[in-house]
């Protein structure tokens, strides 16, 4: 069943496509010289990293926004392709949420370079405010626009959030489920001698894996019973009456 609200797939224009062909013919030559060559490339048409699409931005943007997206990818961590589209619109809808807050703090300094405070210059003190209540009233459209996008923006992050983890959850719950099953399993051609393959049970887990799996949950279980031990090798237990009696 499609999506409704998934965004369709762009395909590349055959003009862009000779750009790159001729991106490749002229790797290696010397760039642009003339200030009207240079502003004709000011903005470079790279391949998104993660998605595929053409992103057309300055080279002073792209040094932030990738290093941005690679970070927000890296700590979401998705896996398989769903996922990845998920984090992948995360992290450009928290760049954009970014690029919103920078432009309302930018209104007030084009306000302090149009000159809105000259005439407090010297009344210490107002000059800011005064500069804050000029923009306010001469670029009111634009805040509200900025804050419109904004909240947009800030619904369209929670979504997309929402999703993933909900996405991740299910499969981290339905690996961990079946990662036990393959312990059980191994353990029960352990007991008798048997060679253990996790392939023929149809799992992805090496054998390392599980066998890792087996060994921590016997520890755990070996760990649980050293609690009252412990507990009164170190003196626990009396701590323990002595703060139920103080409370």
């Amino acid at each position: 069943m499609k999506n409704p609200n998934a965004e369709p797939i762009l395909e590349i224009s055959s003009q862009v496509a000779d750009l790159e062909r001729q991106a490749i013919a002229l790797k290696g030559k010397k760039g642009p010289s003339s200030p009207e060559a240079k502003a004709r490339v000011k903005y470079n048409a790279l391949r998104h990293g993660f998605t595929g699409q053409i992103l057309i931005m300055t080279p002073e943007e792209r040094e932030k926004f990738d290093p941005f997206v690679k970070g927000m990818m890296t700590d979401l961590a998705p896996v398989g392709t769903h996922e990845t589209f998920l984090a992948n619109s995360m992290a450009e809808e928290a760049w954009r949420q970014n690029q919103i807050r920078a432009r309302c703090a930018n209104l007030s300094a084009v306000g302090d370079f149009d000159g809105a405070g000259d005439k407090y210059r010297e009344a210490e003190g107002i000059e800011s405010a005064v500069i804050d209540s000029v923009v306010a009233r001469d670029q009111s459209k634009q805040l509200v626009l900025m804050s419109l996008y904004g909240q947009r923006t800030q619904r369209a992050y929670e979504k997309y959030k929402k999703e993933l983890n909900e996405l991740q959850e299910t499969r981290k719950t339905h690996q961990a489920a079946e990662l036990e099953e393959a312990r059980l399993l191994f353990q029960l051609a352990d007991t008798q001698g048997l060679a253990y393959d996790p392939r023929q049970d149809g799992f992805v887990f090496s054998l390392p894996l599980i066998r890792a799996k087996a060994e921590r949950h016997h520890r755990l279980l070996l760990a649980k019973r050293t609690e009252g031990g412990y507990r009164k090798k170190n003196n626990l237990t009396e701590i323990t009456r002595a703060a139920g009696k103080a409370a």
